[in-house]
């Protein structure tokens, strides 16, 4: 599956970025179109902000040739690729490219710059399979086909673009940033140009998110045994919380569903149980533990056998496991051989290991590789690790597909 992540800035704008801050994307590239709005509106002045603004967005990201690359695009009366995602890799000759380009004004056509966007820059032709894909449309006001630039949009949505939509000035309609966006809290507002260097770091985070937009089916299975104490239960909770967090949850993308295992295994709730991120996350804080010994195996075969199944997960989208353990499985060799099962259909399997009891060999074997295996020396420092974990959960889903749909 190809991962689509657009990001819709409507503005036009100065801005220069020079905070210090790390480089962001790192260790998740990205194809990032800049869509600009050229149109007559947009004083000169203005649109040599905007210019200045996309190369400071440019300047935080990691640019280079397996990393994040960058296409424009600007949009008046008709629109016009000034560069493609393929052209450059080197950070200062994209930034130079940005700032040469000359205005050419005219209407405010959206809809054509967003029908380039999915016909052609982000087509196989110019973009790379298995990264996510992030567009940038700059606009100071309302389109002047609205219904088209809503059906636009719509198809990059469908064809599973984030779209982040950032307004500036007051002649901005706020129903269009909404349907351009891919979701609320994917549009921004700023009252002039002036004031969208406040938006840069929150813009910047929003595109680097690495689960944004990227559907899968995660499955947390949760040790509930005695040998732990109610309060670090509760950190275990309050972690998948903060995971979920990194989550794109919806209907038509990210489903969660929780297991806790002790002596035996329940199913908290599946996988098509929760169509929101609140109603999600409640569901994990109200779980109450009820302890017993430690029958790994018997999760994971109610994993395979039920919460993976046709019924209640979906075929084209990753799934991805993880199980949260401080300890030895009360049957290793059943545990082996279900994890077994589990990765032969092509599962993700992520193993976390808490404290000194855990056996590094059985959470390598519930793992899909070594680098998916994370080990913490107690509960309180989990939140250390809900960065890579949840980058992690949300990485390589093309290959996983692949493996699966070759069967």
């Amino acid at each position: 599956m190809n991962n689509k992540f657009i990001f819709v800035l409507l503005f036009s704008t100065s801005a220069s970025f020079g905070d210090g801050s790390e480089q962001a994307c790192g260790g998740s590239p990205k194809d990032i179109v800049f869509i600009l709005d050229e149109s007559g509106s947009i004083y000169g002045p203005d649109f040599k902000k905007q210019l200045d603004f996309i190369q400071s967005i440019i300047e935080s990201l990691d640019v280079g040739l397996n990393r994040t690359h960058i296409g424009v695009m600007t949009f008046g009366t008709t629109e016009r690729v000034i560069f493609q995602l393929n052209n450059y890799t080197d950070k200062n000759e994209t930034k130079a490219a940005v700032a040469n380009i000359k205005q050419i004004r005219g209407q405010t056509y959206t809809h054509l710059a967003l029908r380039r966007l999915h016909q052609e820059m982000f087509s196989s032709n110019y973009s790379r399979p298995g990264v996510s894909r992030v567009a940038m449309v700059i606009t100071d006001g309302e389109s002047d086909f609205p219904k088209l630039t809503k059906e636009e949009a719509e198809l990059c949505k469908n064809a599973g673009y984030v779209m982040l939509a950032v307004g500036v000035g007051a002649a901005v309609v706020q129903a269009e940033l909404e349907a351009i966006a891919s979701t609320a809290d994917d549009v921004f507002n700023v009252g002039n140009y002036s004031s969208l260097e406040t938006l840069k770091k929150k813009l910047v985070s929003q595109a680097c998110k690495p689960c944004e937009n990227k559907p899968i089916d995660v499955a947390f299975l949760l040790d509930e045994s005695t040998s732990i104490w109610g309060y670090d239960f509760k950190r275990v909770l309050d972690f998948v919380q903060s995971i979920i967090d990194y989550f794109d949850v919806g209907p038509n993308r990210t489903h969660v569903a929780v297991i806790a295992f002790a002596t035996k295994s329940r199913v908290i709730f599946r996988l098509n149980k929760y169509p929101d991120k609140n109603r999600t996350k409640n569901a994990v804080a109200n779980i109450k533990q009820r302890r017993g010994n430690t029958n790994t195996h018997l999760a994971l075969e109610e994993l395979r056998t039920n919460v993976f199944s046709s019924k209640y997960s979906r075929s084209w989208v990753s799934r991805v496991a993880i199980v949260i353990t401080d300890g030895d499985s009360s049957n290793e060799k059943k545990t082996k051989a279900e994890a077994e099962l589990l990765k032969k259909e092509g599962y993700r399997m992520l193993a976390v290991g808490v404290g000194t009891k855990v056996v590094q060999t059985e959470l390598k074997t519930i793992a899909s590789t070594a680098d998916d295996v994370y080990k913490v020396d107690n509960y309180s420092s989990l939140m250390a690790i809900k960065d890579k974990l949840a980058s992690k959960a949300c990485e390589r889903e093309s290959v996983q597909l692949n493996l699966r749909l070759q069967k």
